[in-house]
């Protein structure tokens, strides 16, 4: 029996990802099926019929529209309408009902009776602009939105298998980057939208199902609705502190009335990589060592040590759905099971997940009460990226094995040890589980005014098991070095922990929300008003415990008091730890909507927050926001543009805030373990300052202001829109060196330090290219323009250094360069921009040509001669989307 699963990349259960105990089953389902299509072909005939001509112009001006699907219902024979509106349909049945349908245009059926001739006038539809779209606490029409809110509903996703539901609106929303930075199913994509606005972190705020905060990583697509991107901050602030970076709605499918359905959906795909690292093969090695005069110890082999690292990574994804219900009470339940393979070995993810969605009506309707709940486990195996860095070291004139089939090793070599030793030897599983439950209330006071009430608690726990085997140990081991926690070269190790982690996830979270709701429709205008108050309590916890040198691997991390690194002292300042914390938010919010005549629109609103996590001086902030729409397709000016279906003009201002990636108590002077010292014959702990106080720590400020344009044109089959931003932040949160002036107990203060800004442009094209017939080819062109850089780096007393190392572990991986920094902070600069030495070229030796920089005759590559190289953030992120359907089949591409 195979162990992998055959894959066929299909999606929505036509055919899909089986494993092969599966295949009798499957076998005898394809038979069944064939009998089945045999019986069905032998019952349906076609009877001959009339021809059916006509012509099909538009209801509004008579004018003729070409491409016009018209079918006979229920079957597959149709036609479209010529360039001058006209059409011809051979045999058509008596009693036929024909099916015309056009974008932009509702859908209409005629029966034929004794006819020979059918004109039609297509009515516009005017769904597009109807239709509502989920904004903060509540939804709105999209011809009334003057924000810039983009969305995508399920239909329009992308095809394929996705760990996280943001890759299926990949290419969707100008300005939303999403970066899968590797291939391991356990790391979360970046996203990025407009930009990076923060030091800290930069991913949007998620919305489910109104719940502010959640995962969006463990929803699966078959679950969602649509999913909604408030672009600018005029449409975030809404949700103040937390918005800084952008907010993205997501809403999960419901129940509708009617009849129970079963939905089954089933998936597969295989990752490969796309493009190795280009590393020298072993008969080019000893080309090289030969042309150099270099002695080489050659063992013969011609290994590629990333083919031994890595593997083609099968995946499979099975969704299963029941829905239906009544007026009064409706349900949705699914249940999903995701396994997901990296292609590094040792990296797995394992999701199985309920999701339980409820709806209910009462007292004559006014009441309505949806319950949602969510509880999922995942199970990660996390893959040793270590084993990389020495895969680059390796020579490629290396073994893997020895000839008795133990590990090859390089005794007392530098960098250099068997990668693939790392991954077989080390076991590194933690198992997830969390739930999500919320019910939101709403009653309807009068017919214009509604209270709510949003009642939320998240539930996340993360039990983390570490084990490394022995192995054996090389010169450095002997010699006493390497004896350390999570260290390779050790004689066992092992460590058991819950939510330990740099941002670990919140254990317990709970949310009050109260909204008053007044909506009311005038003769030519509509108000509506939106007050109301947010409480959040939310709750840290974990412990940690380790051990080292086992005499027996065989219980691994369940057995912690097996190993003997305590006893001798190896584990004294680390075998046990535990933390927690906690964080409060306050908010009160108000909104106001206005349009008037169907044509002009205006929104603002006003948020408040107060926070925990920041100083006793500045607990408290206020953001505002506001935007103003103008559908100057309705002026008289533009109504006689035939052409023309809808063009509406955007400004907007606003400013929102930055708390999410900032830890509690951050503004606090704390205490932490220090040295032991030995009294009376024990071991006794210090405490040392941990950190400074900050009690002027506030929120970074995100400034924007912009403009925009929707159109549609041609009867919808061209829709689209322009935007046009500038998005300053200021007060930014960074960690920098502590001034004289205040005192410090330790070197570096977390403070308010620089403001940078992000402007850019912006647009999206939706059109239909072809319709003939049974086939259509849609595009979708959406680009983001983008320039970041920051513009200050001081404050007050805080005053930053030239330039301020950022992310400075890129050399990690290669020799010589783990502690050198390639990314820095300097004004005038996009953030992160690349720093370092600058290389003209390879002398015939095979060493870098380094430019003398400073001109000062000697070559310094990490002091003098380095200069900045570029920057890591792109400027221009175009997406093309093509989907070509022909009949009941579809092909899409990004």
């Amino acid at each position: 029996m195979m162990d992998k699963p055959y894959v066929t990349n299909c999606e929505n259960g036509k055919v899909g990802n089986l494993r092969t105990t599966w295949g009798q089953w499957a076998g005898k389902g394809i038979l069944a099926m064939l009998a089945l299509f045999m019986f069905l072909g032998t019952q349906v005939a076609f009877a001959q019929g009339r021809t059916v001509t006509g012509k099909i112009v538009a209801s509004e001006d008579g004018s003729a529209l070409p491409g016009v699907s018209v079918q006979v219902k229920g079957t597959q024979r149709g036609t479209n309408t010529d360039a001058d509106g006209n059409y011809k349909i051979t045999n058509v049945p008596d009693g036929a009902t024909l099916v015309f349908s056009f974008i932009g245009t509702k859908l209409q059926e005629i029966a034929v009776g004794n006819r020979t001739a059918v004109d039609v006038k297509m009515i516009n539809d005017q769904q597009n602009l109807e239709e509502v779209v989920v904004v903060g606490y509540g939804t709105q029409k999209r011809k009334e939105i003057s924000g810039t809110v983009s969305s995508v509903s399920s239909k329009e996703f992308n095809a394929g298998i996705f760990s996280n539901p943001l890759q299926a609106i990949q290419g969707k929303v100008a300005g939303l980057v999403i970066s899968q930075g590797n291939s391991d199913p356990t790391s979360a994509p970046s996203v990025r939208l407009r930009g990076n606005g923060t030091l800290y972190g930069g991913d949007p705020l998620y919305v489910v199902d109104g719940v502010p905060g959640v995962p969006i990583q463990n929803i699966p697509p078959n679950d969602i609705e649509s999913i909604d991107v408030l672009r600018d901050a005029s449409s975030a602030a809404i949700y103040g502190s937390r918005a800084a970076n952008g907010v993205i709605i997501v809403t999960t499918k419901r129940g509708k009335a009617g009849r129970t359905q079963v939905d089954y959906s089933i998936s597969g795909g295989v990752d490969v990589i796309s493009k190795k690292p280009d590393f020298m093969s072993a008969d080019e090695y000893r080309a090289a060592t030969k042309k150099l005069g270099l002695t080489l110890d050659d063992k013969g082999a011609n290994t590629d040590w990333i083919d031994v690292l890595t593997r083609n990574a099968y995946t499979q994804q099975h969704t299963l759905g029941v829905s239906g219900g009544t007026d009064k009470f409706s349900f949705r339940g699914s249940l999903n099971y995701l396994n997901q393979e990296g292609i590094a070995k040792g990296s797995d993810l394992s999701r199985l997940g309920l999701r339980i969605n409820i709806d209910q009506k009462a007292i004559n309707d006014r009441l309505t009460v949806a319950y949602s709940l969510y509880t999922g486990q995942t199970d990660r195996s996390y893959a040793q990226y270590q084993a990389f860095t020495y895969a680059i070291t390796n020579l490629p004139t290396d073994p893997v094995y020895n000839a008795d089939g133990t590990y090859f090793e390089r005794p007392g070599s530098f960098s250099i040890r068997n990668p693939l030793s790392i991954i077989e030897n080390t076991s590194d599983k933690s198992k997830i589980t969390e739930y999500i439950a919320s019910v939101n209330a709403r009653f309807k006071i009068t017919d214009d005014l509604s209270f709510g009430v949003n009642l939320a608690k998240k539930g996340y726990n993360d039990d983390r098991a570490f084990f490394q085997n022995n192995v054996p140990l090389d010169a450095r081991a002997t010699n006493g070095l390497g004896v350390r926690a999570l260290n390779y070269f050790t004689t066992g190790d092992a460590l058991t922990n819950t939510n330990q982690s740099t941002t670990p996830a919140p254990t317990d979270d709970k949310l009050m929300e109260l909204t008053l709701n007044y909506n009311k429709a005038f003769k030519d205008s509509n108000l509506g008003l939106l007050g109301g108050y947010s409480y959040q309590d939310v709750d840290f916890s974990g412990f940690i415990a380790r051990n080292s040198n086992y005499v027996s691997q065989d219980l691994s991390s369940n057995n912690l008091g097996g190993g003997a690194g305590v006893a001798l002292g190896q584990r004294a300042g680390d075998a046990v730890g535990s933390y927690r914390n906690n964080y409060k938010l306050i908010s009160f919010f108000g909104r106001a909507q206005y349009s008037f005549a169907n044509k002009y629109f205006v929104t603002a609103t006003l948020r408040r927050d107060g926070s925990t996590k920041f100083g006793q001086n500045n607990k408290w902030g206020l953001f505002p926001s506001a935007s103003i729409g103008w559908s100057i397709s309705e002026e008289s000016f533009l109504k006689g543009l035939t052409w023309l279906d809808n063009a509406k003009v955007r400004v907007n201002y606003g400013q929102t805030g930055n708390s999410e990636n900032i830890r509690p108590y951050q503004t606090l002077s704390l205490l932490r373990p220090g040295a032991k010292y030995y009294e009376g014959g024990n071991w006794l702990p210090t405490y040392v300052p941990a950190q400074n106080a900050n009690p002027n720590l506030k929120w970074e400020v995100n400034e924007s202001y912009g403009a925009g344009l929707d159109f549609s044109i041609a009867k919808t089959r061209l829709t689209g829109s322009f935007d046009y931003y500038v998005r300053n932040t200021k007060d930014l949160i960074y960690e920098v060196t502590a001034p004289l002036s205040l005192n410090p107990t330790v070197p570096t203060i977390l403070a308010n330090v620089g403001s940078m800004q992000n402007k850019g442009f912006e647009f999206v094209l939706n059109g239909l290219v072809m319709n003939k017939g049974d086939f259509q080819w849609n595009a979708i062109v959406t680009a983001g323009f983008n320039q970041n850089k920051l513009t200050s780096l001081a404050s007050g007393d805080l005053i930053a250094s030239k330039n301020i190392p950022y992310y400075s572990n890129l050399g990690s991986a290669t020799r010589g360069t783990s502690a050198v920094p390639f990314s820095v902070l300097q004004v005038g600069y996009p953030v992160g921009e690349f720093y370092g030495a600058v290389v003209t070229g390879i002398d015939e030796n095979g060493k870098y040509k380094i430019q003398d920089v400073d001109g000062n005759g000697k070559i310094e590559p990490e002091s003098g001669d380095r200069s900045y190289l570029g920057s890591p953030q792109p400027t221009f992120t175009p997406t093309l989307t093509n989907t070509f359907t022909y009949k009941n089949f579809n092909l899409t591409f990004v």
